[in-house]
């Protein structure tokens, strides 16, 4: 059986490969671009972004799971990096836009907003630079995930703050947490509108399918064009085995 799983896996990488347009390859190692801080960091949010994906994927620990598996996390990072590294091989068109992908909304990775009636006891606590608001189920949430209350603005009788992670975290498993507290007129993630690039990840047993999506054209409202690169990656293997979506411009 498992050679009958492994020919048929052949079988459709490599007809995966024919449906490409086969190209000669114009780049080489010269040509790649090495990586800088601010860049490393963009890819340290996709693979926190992947993560979140797959926690939100599942209806249990899209509730549950407040951090993020820092391990998982860089497990990514290390495979986006080593992605870029051989992108040159990887096609022409990969190569002169993989600079240009990165999942967008990385920024509800570290925060969520809540507001405050000013008639609670405690609402000013967090806007004098009071860490404690006396309430225990609030307190231990701050504490348990390390938050920072940051005052956003005061509006009649709310007061929005941030509530800040150093560390990426499941949005929506938090919101869901303070909402327990029953001490909030309003909490909702740190979210993006519109559209934008994203990397994402299908994995089957050591076979990992990484999909860069490129978008372009008003993604303040969602993105009117996508192209998309599908990297087959197990191990030091690495190949392009898909490549499809709108023209390129």
């Amino acid at each position: 059986m498992n050679i009958i799983k492994y020919c048929m896996f052949l079988l459709i990488f490599y007809s995966c490969q024919n449906n490409l347009e086969v190209e000669p390859l114009k780049y080489s190692q010269d040509d790649l671009v090495p990586l800088n801080d601010s860049t490393k960091e963009l890819y340290y949010y996709d693979a926190a972004m992947i993560e979140l994906f797959n926690v939100m994927s599942d209806s249990i620990t899209r509730y549950e799971v407040v951090k993020l598996d820092a391990e998982k996390i860089n497990l990514y990072y290390n495979d986006l990096v080593y992605i870029y590294n051989n992108s040159y091989r990887l096609g022409n068109t990969f190569f002169e836009n993989i600079q240009k992908i990165h999942s967008y909304g990385h920024r509800t990775l570290y925060s969520i907003h809540v507001a405050v009636d000013t008639n609670k006891t405690w609402a000013f606590n967090w806007l004098n630079g009071i860490s404690q608001t006396g309430v225990s189920s609030v307190d231990s949430l701050i504490e348990n995930y390390k938050l920072e209350p940051i005052h956003i603005f005061t509006s009649q009788n709310t007061i929005w703050y941030q509530l800040l992670s150093k560390d990426p975290i499941n949005y929506f498993a938090l919101v869901e947490k303070f909402k327990t507290t029953t001490e909030f007129l309003h909490i909702d993630p740190n979210v993006m509108i519109g559209g934008g690039s994203v990397i994402s990840l299908e994995k089957q047993n050591d076979r990992k399918y990484y999909t860069y999506s490129y978008g372009w054209g008003d993604c303040p409202s969602g993105c009117l064009n996508y192209h998309y690169w599908k990297i087959f990656l197990k191990g030091t293997n690495i190949n392009l085995i898909d490549e499809w979506g709108d023209p390129l411009l």
